[in-house]
Order: C-alpha cells, then structure tokens, then sequence
C-alpha cells in the first residue's frame, strides 16, 4: 500500500503546493536548496550536501524545518522567527530548509525514509490524508498549542480519525489584486457582478492599459487560476468534476463547466499578451510597477508583491460571477507544520516547542506581516486595508477549498496541463472534451 501510494503522489507532486501556494517557477530551473536570509536573499547550498537529517553539537540539536512556500514574503517571515527563536534557545536550533519543486522532493524523502523532523504541509488535501494514513506524520491533538488556532481553521484539518496532525499557520485565498491609483485615476469602483468587471475591464483596455496580469508559464500557476474561475463562476464546478470522476457526469455535457470555460474566453481577452510565457515572479513584479490595473493570484503573493513595491497601493476583490449573491471564492488551509512521526522523542519535544513558539500571537504576527495573508492564530491583527470585500465574503462562509482537497493529486495535476492548453487555443468544445479524456485516463490508473 504505502509503495502505490509514493508512486501516485510522485505523479501527482505538482500540484501539492497548490494551496497555496507552491513553488515558483523560476526556482524549480535550479539543482542548489535556497534558504531566504534576514533581508529576503536566498542563499545556496550544494542538494547533495544537505541530508536533512537533525544534529547534535554537543548540548545543541539541530532540527530541519522543511517549508514548500517558494514566496519571499513567507519566507521572510519564517526567518524572522526562526532567527528569534534560535537567540532565545540556546539548546534547539532551527535550520529552514526551501527547496525547487518542494513537493516532488517531500514525497522522495518520504518514500527514502529520510522523513524531515518539521515540515510544512496542506492537511485539507487527500495526499496529506495518505501521508497520515501510512504513518508518516506525528498526531498533535494533545499539543496545547493547538488552543491558539481559530476554532474554524483548526477543524478544517481534522482527519479521518477525528484527530490533528498540523498547525495551521495561515489561510489562503485565490483573487482579483487591484492597482487603486489605477482605479481612481479611470474613476472605476470595484465590480461586484461578471457585468461589472467586464466594463472595468474594457474601460482600462480603451485607456490603453493592460488590464489584467496573468502566469501561464507554469502549469501549476495556470492551476491556480483555472481553480478560482471554476469556484467563481460554478458554484457546483468542482463537485462536476467530483462527479465526472465518478463516472457520472461528463464536463462536455455541463452547462455550469462550459460557462466558466465561455468565461475564461472572455477574460483572456483582457490579459497579457504573453501569458503562457511568464513566471509568476515576473507577472508580480509587472503588476507591483503598474504594468497591469489588475492580477489574478493569491493571498501568498501579497507580502511579496509590497517587497516588490513598498508604495503600491493595492486592494483584492473576489473574481465575480454573474451576481453578488452566487460568487464564490477559493479559500483553504495555506501553511500549516507538521513533525514526522518517525522522528525521535528528543526530536519530537524539541519540534513541539518551535510550533508552540510558532503558534505565540506576537510570533504569528511576524508571520503574518510579512506573509500578508490571513493568520489562523487567535490574537493576530492581519492587515486588511484594501481586501474588505474579499474578507466579506469569506466571512460570509461563500468560499469553497481546493480542488485537491476531494479529488486525487494526479486527476487535478493532469487537468492544470490541459487547461494550460486551452489558454493558449481557447477553443471550448476541444477543452472540455480534452477535460473528460483527461479525467477518464487518470482516474482509471
């Protein structure tokens, strides 16, 4: 059982980051591990080198803490605590070790039995359910620092068993990030309806501004996007695609999935030229300079996005449906640290107390400040300024997780690559017939 399951999850590595967040990829053309340093720099060392395994210097252990989050600005954060922490504990010392394509290199280390003591991971996904299921991840439930996590966020990672094996650290979001000087300049508000958003759209187009930055470069960025469409424009698109997994519903046959695919048409009109060439890193960097009025992405962009430019002045909207009322957003779990149950009990206590050090309110707040997304840690005061209405409406419970948290790693991985396609043909029948061939191929290996 756990060798069919390394063989899935290896297949389906890509799209493990997806909640967000992920690698980059940029980072995922190198061979060298990257650790970010106090000021955001990366630095390198030799892959081969670093075993990831905890060490002892005399009274001091040394524990790997392995994070999937290629963004700077999470990566900021986590140093900045780690850093702290280490001045404080003269006895445990915390190594943050981020590497290209994280997932992929997770799962070969599990499946190698060099499992590393702290890891980052999504518990709402059905790959973190088979990495519970085999043993791989320490049970936490009677952690007290469990207690500092939103009630809300913490039941979102209960397992099978009813138990928690992650702390959750920080939600996530998928939406529309917006230049205000932009909008004010055009005098435009911010849309509420599909309507709505394709008049701003056009209104900008008319101004000779590009409307909306978008990445296509990478298939697992493309994923992204394909998933907040489908949750803002179907309120039933991913249960469709739940059901066409089953064997009970074909996409080319659903009218709500070829709405988002018309949908997506539409909006490509309004994107960049050169979508399916550029790195997300880039397309930040563009919308951060005011190339673009507009990018879709997420919340783990956001921290990065005002390193880019500490002066933008920027908001988020939910990417909307045809009316207020059936707009949906992609909301889930982001990061969120886990210890390996095969981990020794010297090692255990020790990763207890950096993720009960973690789950201190003025130590989240660090986090938070430079991740820019919204915390999981009761006490937190997350900066809101410019995303109310995004707030609003995953306040008002209208979101949906992520695709991976009901569907196999390897079905969602393989629709990201067709729908990188479709952006660049943007033909709909083909898509969704491409769709359905895809499914039926993965779901039945």
């Amino acid at each position: 059982m756990k060798r069919r399951w390394i063989a899935c999850l290896c297949a389906a590595a890509m799209v493990m980051g997806m909640t967000a967040c992920g690698g980059g990829e940029d980072g995922a053309k190198e061979s060298a591990s990257t650790t970010a340093t106090d000021d955001g720099a990366e630095t390198e060392s030799d892959g081969a080198e670093d075993t990831g395994e905890s060490s002892s210097d005399g009274d001091v252990l040394t524990l790997e803490f392995f994070q999937q989050k290629m963004e700077e600005g999470p990566q900021k954060g986590y140093q900045e605590i780690i850093d702290k922490f280490n001045a404080e504990n003269s006895d445990v010392q915390i190594e943050m070790n981020t590497v290209p394509d994280a997932g992929t290199v997770l799962t070969s280390r599990i499946a190698s039995g060099d499992i590393p003591v702290l890891f980052s991971d999504y518990p709402t996904q059905v790959q973190f359910a088979q990495k519970v299921a085999n043993g791989y991840v320490q049970d936490l439930s009677d952690q007290e620092f469990l207690n500092n996590v939103e009630e809300s966020a913490l039941e979102m990672t209960k397992q099978d068993d009813g138990k928690y094996y992650a702390l959750p650290y920080s939600r996530n979001y998928m939406g529309v990030y917006y230049n205000q000087e932009i909008f004010e300049e055009n005098n435009l508000e911010v849309p509420e309806t599909w309507e709505e958003f394709i008049e701003v759209c056009q209104t900008l187009q008319d101004a000779g501004i590009t409307p909306i930055g978008l990445m296509g470069q990478d298939p697992g960025r493309v994923g992204h996007g394909f998933q907040c469409m489908t949750v803002a424009w179907d309120p039933e698109g991913v249960e469709a695609i739940e059901k066409t997994v089953a064997g009970e519903n074909k996409l080319e046959e659903d009218e709500g999935f070829r709405s988002v695919a018309e949908k997506t048409v539409q909006l490509l009109e309004y994107c960049n030229t050169d979508i399916l060439g550029l790195a997300d890193t880039t397309c930040w960097e563009n919308f951060a300079n005011g190339q673009y009025a507009m990018c879709i992405t997420g919340s783990y962009a956001r921290g990065t996005l005002l390193i880019a430019n500490p002066d933008l002045k920027m908001g988020v909207f939910p990417l909307p449906n045809d009316t207020k009322e059936t707009t949906n957003t992609l909301s889930g779990i982001d990061a969120a640290i886990c210890v390996s149950a095969q981990a020794t009990d010297e090692e255990k206590e020790a990763a207890y107390r950096f993720l009960a050090y973690l789950a201190e309110p003025e130590n989240a707040q660090i986090f938070c400040d430079n991740d820019g997304a919204p915390s999981c840690i009761t006490g937190v005061t997350p900066n809101y300024e410019g995303i109310e209405p995004m707030m609003d409406l995953i306040n008002a419970g209208q979101v949906h997780d992520w695709m991976a948290s009901t569907i196999d790693n390897n079905i969602v991985t393989d629709l990201y690559n067709v729908t990188q396609g479709f952006w660049s043909e943007r033909d709909v029948d083909t898509y969704l017939q491409q769709m359905d061939e895809s499914i039926a191929i993965t779901s039945a290996e």
